[in-house]
């Protein structure tokens, strides 16, 4: 039903599909002012169209500082407050052994997935701080609380992202701007086309543990909304994922071995017997 209200701002990053795209569904129900940001202008302008609310769309590669600045320059031509910032924009990134980790996949991953939220929330601080009512909601992942096997990069970021959430927690509360941390586990979304086209088989061994993911986009961004208008701080929407947190904080020994009885056994080298192959 309209009110009479100011409608809040939100900006929400990566959110031209997938998390971005349901959780902006969500306030554009609700009247608010949605603010999409993507690097993908095409999809971007597309998705701010369907969603038909006070939706505006900036193109944006995070990753850049100048378009950052561009952007938050932008943000501040059609908003005087943010309410809500989503950092949700995110990337898988290579999977493999860490001696198979390249550099340049641990510079890509941590640039979009730390250092990223943290440049923008800075930029936006003083719009945060005008709100009536400001958060800082960022998506990190189950990973960065349960690390598995042959993602360190991306488990190491998200976990990264936790510890930056906590931080901004205590920095952020004095001047009146909330934190939520959501660490969702495996759901549909397009993250694995970040992964390698080279790296087929990891691609889609993630791609159906998605597929058979407990929640929807759109049910795990009623539950972040949910969160963060109750002032939660962390919020682990998967059931399942979120009982094993609860058995790491109790006995890590017990969790490693939960956990090391799914892995996938490694390869083993055929013997070499000097037969031809």
């Amino acid at each position: 039903m309209p009110t009479s209200k100011t409608p809040d701002t939100v900006v929400i990053t990566g959110g031209a599909n997938g998390l971005g795209f349901a959780l902006a569904k969500v306030h554009v129900a609700r009247g608010d002012r949605v603010v999409l940001v993507d690097r993908d202008a095409e999809q971007g302008k597309a998705s701010a169209d369907a969603l038909a609310g006070n939706v505006h769309f900036f193109a944006c590669d995070l990753t850049q500082v100048a378009e950052c600045e561009t952007l938050a320059s932008h943000i501040k031509s059609v908003t005087a407050s943010v309410s809500r910032l989503y950092n949700n924009a995110g990337i898988a990134g290579s999977i493999g052994t860490l001696k198979q980790q390249t550099d340049a996949n641990w510079e890509a991953v941590f640039g979009i997935n730390v250092f990223a939220p943290a440049r923008l929330t800075r930029l936006l601080l003083p719009l945060l701080a005008a709100a009536r009512r400001a958060r800082v909601v960022n998506v990190a992942s189950m990973a960065g609380l349960l690390s598995a096997s042959h993602m360190s990069a991306y488990s190491a970021s998200k976990a990264a992202l936790v510890s930056l959430s906590e931080t901004l927690h205590k920095e952020l509360q004095p001047g009146g701007i909330g934190v939520t941390v959501a660490c969702p586990a495996f759901f549909k979304t397009r993250l694995t086309d970040s992964i390698p086209p080279q790296e087929s088989k990891a691609r889609a061994s993630v791609e159906k543990l998605m597929a058979n993911g407990k929640l929807s986009a759109d049910q795990v961004a009623q539950s972040i909304v949910g969160a963060a208008d109750r002032g939660q701080f962390m919020v682990l929407p998967h059931a399942r994922e979120r009982w094993l947190w609860y058995l790491k904080r109790l006995s890590y020994r017990a969790l490693h071995a939960v956990m090391m009885s799914q892995q996938p056994a490694p390869a083993k080298a055929r013997p070499d017997t000097g037969a031809p192959q």
